[in-house]
């Protein structure tokens, strides 16, 4: 049933926004997809569950203050829609209007990208470990690309 599978993927990603306001990575650790993928606004993306992971960890030390507060809540197959405030302690980074697109596989979250206005850091060049792939096609939503 759509209806079920929206609204199950809404209460995960409800849940994985609480664990990123919480800086609980280990909690979020729990809710993705072995190869994970996090686009960022400037369309680069990390894959693999501990990547992104680790990144995320990196962002949670240097911001203390990241938190996401979210608006509103869609769902539209196969992706959970959001439309809020990104927020930084950063000063350079501040408060920006922000938008983010999850998509859930068999009750994870397989993908995550995040769009926020008015030039944001490129989070993934920023704090991953390891080199970022240019995601344009993907971030896109063009099918063949993913």
């Amino acid at each position: 049933m759509l209806w079920g599978r929206g609204r199950k993927s809404k209460t995960l990603v409800t849940r994985f926004v609480a664990a990123t306001n919480a800086h609980d990575v280990e909690t979020m650790r729990t809710m993705v997809t072995d190869d994970y993928t996090y686009i960022d606004s400037w369309h680069e993306g990390v894959s693999g569950r501990e990547a992104v992971m680790d990144g995320a960890q990196r962002l949670f030390d240097a911001d203390p203050g990241f938190r996401i507060d979210v608006e509103t809540i869609s769902y539209s197959e196969p992706f959970v829609l959001l439309r809020g405030w990104a927020n930084s302690s950063v000063a350079e980074f501040g408060r920006r209007r922000a938008v983010w697109r999850a998509r859930c596989e068999n009750g994870l979250i397989a993908e995550w990208q995040s769009w926020a206005e008015g030039g944001p850091p490129a989070f993934n060049r920023r704090y991953s470990a390891g080199p970022v792939m240019d995601m344009s096609q993907q971030a896109s939503g063009d099918s063949a690309a993913a």
